[in-house]
């Protein structure tokens, strides 16, 4: 009976033990099961925040560039140029500059201007300039703002010779050009710069006759020409 007994209890202690490690790997499997679902659960959410992240960047680009191109598309349909006054009437404002000959209606919605102030049209001068202002719409270039000038824009006539010193005086200079032409005339002023052979800046008290020098002047509104820069063509010793 005892005998029995032992047997019985050592057979229930090896199904015991049995279950016991069938069931152990069974809660080593369902952990691994559960740490891989937690994993992919992560990296799932890591990448569904990545993606959401690059969305919003790729939102915030195109926004700005369609901000961006209704500026630019803004700032291109605004046109201006400058123009010289051939003849004023009541109507209209002809204007002429490097693209020829130009007609503006003077109708009511255009805005006249001079020194940023309201101004008349009667107030533009023929062989004034004036800036033409306006927007394009559908190709034509429709006029806003008309701005009087009182500048004279005229391009200057220009001299630039090379040739020596035959007269120099306070206010004024002759030269005789290297190319043999007659004797040229010029003026000084305040503006006058006065340079030596390497550019640099002098004074007048340092040219002197038959000096070789380069100068450039431009004609003032009496025709006469006026020394913008005179530069020796060698060191000052007399």
């Amino acid at each position: 009976m005892n005998l029995n007994n032992k047997k019985m209890n050592r057979r229930n202690l090896f199904l015991v033990l049995a279950f016991i490690l069938f069931l152990v790997p069974a809660k080593l499997v369902f952990a691994e099961n559960n740490a891989t679902s937690s994993s992919a659960s992560a990296d799932q959410k890591t990448e569904e925040n990545e993606n959401s992240t690059i969305n919003n960047i790729k939102k915030v680009i195109q926004e700005k560039k369609v901000e961006l191109g209704s500026a630019g598309a803004n700032l291109r349909s605004e046109r201006a140029y400058l123009a010289k006054v051939l003849r004023v009437s009541e109507e209209t404002l002809t204007v002429t500059n490097y693209s020829g000959n130009k007609i503006i209606p003077l109708v009511e919605s255009i805005s006249v201007q001079k020194n940023d102030k309201d101004a008349k049209i009667s107030e533009i001068a023929v062989g004034s300039f004036v800036g033409v202002h306006g927007e394009m719409i559908n190709d034509n270039l429709k006029i806003k703002k008309i701005s009087i000038y009182e500048k004279d824009f005229s391009p200057k006539d220009k001299i630039i010779t090379l040739g020596s010193i035959s007269m120099i005086g306070k206010n004024d200079l002759k030269i005789t050009p290297r190319s043999g032409e007659k004797e040229l005339a010029f003026s000084f002023d305040k503006k006058t710069n006065f340079q030596n052979y390497q550019g640099e800046d002098a004074e007048l008290i340092e040219f002197y006759e038959d000096l070789q020098c380069l100068v450039v002047a431009f004609a003032d509104k009496n025709g006469n020409y006026v020394v913008s820069t005179i530069r020796a063509l060698s060191t000052f010793e007399k």
